[in-house]
């Protein structure tokens, strides 16, 4: 009698290829998703949360994705428009720093403490304030080096001046030449008087 199988039954085949090690250790859940994958379901899950409330009104989904398009296209102009200002504001404030950094290294700083300091009085009375502040600054140092206290070095930093003086009438002399020399706002009188102040208690202490 004939077999019904000839080449056996499949059944038996396909139990044996399933016995196989191979095929009982496959990953049975779907395959991680790439980077790509990720990105792509963000943005467009995003593009959904900001499409559907549209949807509700227009009730026309190629209206939706036309207005969605405008929003998205007014949202990046305004953060370009925000980036192009905030860079130039910072542009701005860098050239200003740089040129009374530049005016104050160009003004005349020869003479003793004593001749500086006239000097810084009758440009604060003069209203030119920037110039009397920066006077005030050298003419300090001249002092602190004609007293024996600090050897004068012009490379020196105000950080590194404060650090040699070590004196609280000094540091206060220092913020304040340091935001009249290297800040961007103007120098107004009430800066020149702090200085003026701190100059006194540090020169009549010395």
């Amino acid at each position: 009698m004939t077999p019904v199988w000839p080449h056996g039954d499949p059944r038996a085949v396909a139990h044996t290829i399933l016995a196989d090690r191979r095929y009982q250790t496959a990953p049975q859940g779907p395959e991680p998703k790439s980077l790509w994958d990720i990105v792509f379901d963000w943005l467009q899950n995003w593009w959904e949360k900001l499409t559907r409330p549209l949807g509700h009104v227009t009730g026309n989904e190629r209206v939706t994705t036309i207005i969605g398009f405008i929003v998205l296209a007014l949202a990046l102009l305004f953060l370009i428009v925000v980036t192009v200002r905030f860079v130039r504001f910072q542009l701005k404030r860098r050239v200003r720093a740089e040129r009374r950094f530049g005016n104050a290294g160009a003004l005349d700083q020869s003479g003793d403490a004593r001749a500086l300091f006239e000097r810084a009085l009758s440009a604060a009375a003069a209203g030119r304030h920037h110039e009397a502040a920066a006077l005030l600054w050298a003419s300090a140092l001249r002092a602190l080096d004609e007293r024996g206290r600090v050897r004068f070095d012009a490379a020196r930093t105000p950080g590194e001046w404060r650090r040699a003086v070590r004196d609280p009438a000094f540091d206060g002399l220092s913020r304040d030449a340091v935001v009249a020399l290297f800040g961007d706002r103007d120098v107004d009188a009430a800066l020149v008087a702090r200085m003026r102040s701190a100059y006194d208690a540090l020169v009549t202490g010395a």
